[in-house]
């Protein structure tokens, strides 16, 4: 029984093809999206460290619209910020405040839950509301 080599090449060859034919075919779909995405929003295509007016403004518009679409849909009033009321962070400073912030409530409830399980591990009772905290000097 001899090998036949030529049509083993042939075999990975047409494999190989179609490997690479498929992943031209999901580049072009993704390029095609990723174009739709950019015909509405021109910010995306800057390569600018700051936006500049136009881009700004036409970012405004669209997210301004957007929030339209979503009312529209959902039947409810558009709303500025997240359901706590807080409005969404406008600069640097005000995001990087917001994500402070965001870090300290979960440090705070990560504690509050090592405390609840030390507490249970060690059979001890919660302490009663308005009572002044031990500070282990007696």
């Amino acid at each position: 029984m001899a090998l036949d080599v030529n049509r083993w090449l042939k075999y990975a060859k047409a494999r190989l093809d179609t490997a690479v034919n498929q992943g031209n075919a999901s580049l072009d779909r993704l390029e095609a999206e990723r174009e739709a995405d950019l015909a509405d929003k021109p910010w995306l295509r800057s390569d600018r460290t700051a936006p500049t007016l136009d881009e700004a403004k036409a970012r405004i518009e669209w997210e301004a619209e957007e929030q339209r679409r979503r009312a529209d849909e959902d039947g409810a009033p558009p709303t500025a910020g997240d359901p706590s009321g807080r409005p969404p962070p406008t600069t640097a400073g005000d995001a990087e405040h917001e994500s402070a912030r965001l870090e300290l409530e979960r440090r705070e409830q990560a504690s509050a839950a090592r405390l609840e399980e030390i507490r249970r591990e060690l059979g001890v009772e919660d302490p009663p509301a308005g009572a002044p905290p031990e500070d282990g000097q007696r």
